[in-house]
């Protein structure tokens, strides 16, 4: 049985990198059409992988085992550690070459949408590779979609059975069917990806920036084509552009199958409000420590509420120094990339679901303190929640935290201080993108770092994406047993 489930999960990540090694063909063509230098790597990188993974899949072929949770756990994983080496393969080639850690560590970096970056010199990079970074990122964010939506919910991990969209009740769910699930995921996807796009050009960035920097938004990715990221432009029409669609970013998808494709308004998620009043309370405590009314210019508020809502999305783009903000800034900021957006969405974080179910416990647990023979049921909104989801989004939260504690020693034993080495592990397991600091931080990248560091917060990356408990399950003999 488990050599069926391994054959057969080695068949779909083939496919899988088949299709990202079909995509490769994309930059070079565009490079052929448009004169642009840079795009015989990805014509070779293309052959050459596609050639690998057809071969692959061609002998992996044979019956679909049912689908089960370890089936499911062995899939997402061998997905999303095998599909970054391929897409890393053009990065490896051409004029600047990056070396194979680094090549995997940015693709990591853009599939999993945490942004952070070891190029130094975007500006002058070929646009064929700054066209594949922000493809990545974009194809990353739909994979998040459908991990969050239809696959997290199903292995039952860290309390996401919560969003489950497959319930009994026809009535509760947009669609009923899995296909039609994801049309509908990849149809939104296109329509607010266009949106920007359009948004972007309008407001003045050429049609490369705009293309580029959309995939990058709305998947909450945050990779840029210039070093200044959004702050090359000067433009606070498109800071507030990215503001808008990086918090739809970081709202719940679910929520958007309901307004477009159900006849019904759906019931507005709890995680919706929550999200919102952070940004707006944050945004109010960061501006309002340093100014008052009578001397805040709208310049220095649009920056600093698109700094806010670019950290608490995971999306990891910058305006400018955040660090610069006072005492408050640095310490709100790193709060806010614990937290990250809602569930369901493509941002990275804990999720603020977790914090309401926490939140919940808590006030449970008072109850039973003042009065001890009282029942209390729990709650997720108007939402009555078992026991087994509060245990699991508890476990959750617990694991992060030990998984930083493990990375930050990691990275101190290798060298890196305190400051670098915590915020370099809370940006990669949250995929977040800058972290704190001079080193890691909005104004600097990750190429001083060491390869024994960068691989590090490669795995991290991963398991931070993957809701850690996937990759741990790994570990676990009762899964390898037949």
């Amino acid at each position: 049985m488990l050599a069926h489930e391994l054959r057969s999960a080695c068949q779909i990540v083939s496919l899988a990198g088949l299709l990202f090694s079909v995509l490769m063909y994309f930059p070079w063509i565009i490079s052929l059409i448009f004169n642009w230098d840079g795009g015989g790597p990805f014509f070779w990188a293309a052959t050459t992988s596609s050639m690998i993974c057809l071969l692959v899949a061609l002998a992996s072929r044979g019956e679909t085992p049912r689908v089960s949770a370890r089936f499911g756990i062995i899939v997402v994983n061998l997905l999303w550690w095998i599909c970054p080496l391929i897409c890393s393969l053009p990065l490896m080639l051409g004029e600047k070459p990056l070396s194979s850690v680094d090549a995997i560590f940015e693709a990591v970096s853009g599939l999993t949408t945490t942004g952070s970056t070891i190029i130094s010199d975007l500006d002058i990079r070929d646009r064929p590779i700054l066209l594949w970074r922000a493809m990545i990122q974009w194809i990353g964010g739909l994979g998040i979609l459908s991990l969050g939506l239809i696959l997290l919910p199903f292995l039952r991990v860290g309390g996401m059975q919560l969003f489950r969209m497959e319930s009994s009740d026809r009535a509760e769910k947009p669609l009923p069917r899995l296909i039609e699930i994801s049309k509908t995921i990849i149809l939104i996807y296109l329509i607010l990806s266009l949106a920007c796009t359009s948004a972007y050009y309008i407001a003045g960035m050429g049609i490369f920036d705009a293309v580029v920097h959309a995939m990058t938004t709305v998947s909450t990715g945050g990779f840029s084509s210039h070093n200044d990221s959004l702050g090359y432009f000067n433009s606070l029409t498109i800071l507030w552009i990215a503001i808008v669609f990086m918090t739809i970013g970081g709202l719940p998808f679910n929520f958007f199958i309901g307004i477009f494709f159900t006849r019904n308004i759906p019931k507005l998620d709890p995680q919706i409000f929550v999200f919102l009043g952070i940004i707006v309370f944050s945004t109010v405590v960061l501006c309002g420590l340093d100014f008052s009314l009578s001397t805040l210019s709208f310049s220095e508020f649009s920056n600093r509420a698109f700094n806010l809502v670019s950290i608490i999305s995971t999306t990891g783009y910058a305006s400018g120094d955040f660090m610069s903000y006072g005492m408050i800034g640095p310490v709100l900021f790193f709060v806010l990339i614990f937290i990250g957006g809602c569930a369901g969405s493509t941002s990275g974080g804990i999720k603020i679901y977790r914090f309401i179910i926490m939140t919940e416990l808590i006030k449970s647990s008072l109850r039973e303190l003042v009065y001890s023979k009282g029942v209390f049921l729990m709650h997720y909104g108007k939402q009555v929640v078992d026991e087994p989801i509060f245990r699991s989004a508890i476990i959750m939260i617990v694991s992060f935290f030990m998984s930083l504690a493990i990375v930050t020693i990691l990275l101190g034993v290798m060298g890196l201080d305190f400051i670098t080495a915590l915020s370099g592990a809370t940006t990669a397991l949250a995929n977040v993108g800058p972290g704190i600091g001079p080193v890691i931080g909005p104004t600097g990248n990750f190429s001083s770092l060491g390869d024994p560091e960068k691989i590090v917060l490669t795995v991290s990356m991963i398991v931070g994406r993957l809701e850690i408990l996937i990759v741990m399950a790994l570990f676990l003999p009762l899964l390898w047993k037949s």
